[in-house]
């Protein structure tokens, strides 16, 4: 795994507008500063107004006065507005954590591989390791998303259970197959290029009201063109 990271935040007007926030992109660095100071729209607004980071800091920081890990450090360079949430990972290259400001305030926490997983950033906060880490974590919500599409989502959708065995598909064969992975979303969703296929290339976490635990997954058909999951 890299670290590699961007933020994005989506506009009134449905614009997304995005950039490199550095290397050590992990929660540690970027996710924790942003709940701690960047969450009311003001704070927002200033950050999307320094431009493009190559490290994240504290708010006024690049006015100087605060250590080195505190400051931030800026490219100079403004940053890119995409048309949509696919857009914020369109200018930069093998980018492994995504930042999103939603239109509904609240920063989540982007899965960018085989499929996006967008997750609220505060259920991340709270299931760091004993290190404050999300790594392990996040191949939890990944194997959690592996089962939840051939358990509850099968037998909840007709059509996709159709879809299962007019290809020959053997959940339960699968499901053994995969037991022991780590990487198990992405290795399947690779291998099963036409379950891959079925399904919009997002997929939303859904946390509990207190965001300590996983409380359901969103998924949808693919469809000719993608719904921003700020629709879903």
């Amino acid at each position: 795994m890299g670290d590699v990271s961007v933020i994005a935040r989506r506009l009134k007007d449905g614009h997304v507008q995005h950039g490199w926030s550095g290397n050590g992109g992990y929660f540690q660095i970027v996710g924790k500063k942003l709940l701690e100071w960047y969450v009311e729209p003001e704070m927002v607004e200033y950050l999307f107004s320094l431009g493009q980071l190559n490290y994240l800091g504290v708010p006024n920081s690049e006015k100087g006065g605060f250590a080195f890990m505190e400051t931030h450090s800026l490219t100079g360079k403004p940053h890119y507005l995409g048309l949509c949430e696919d857009d914020m990972f369109s200018k930069i290259a093998f980018i492994d954590y995504g930042y999103l400001y939603d239109v509904d305030g609240r920063w989540y926490y982007i899965i960018p591989h085989i499929i996006c997983i967008k997750i609220p950033l505060e259920l991340i906060e709270n299931n760091l390791d004993d290190r404050g880490y999300e790594f392990e974590y996040r191949k939890k919500i990944q194997k959690e998303i592996f089962t939840y599409i051939l358990n509850e989502y099968r037998e909840e959708n007709s059509e996709f259970k159709t879809f299962l065995e007019i290809n020959g598909y053997d959940n339960e064969q699968i499901l053994q197959e995969y037991k022991n992975k780590t990487d198990v979303l992405n290795e399947f969703l690779s291998k099963h290029q036409a379950i891959r296929n079925y399904f919009d290339h997002w997929i939303v976490v859904e946390a509990n009201e207190d965001f300590t635990e996983i409380n359901g997954f969103r998924l949808k058909k693919r469809a000719e063109r993608h719904i921003e999951t700020s629709e879903w």
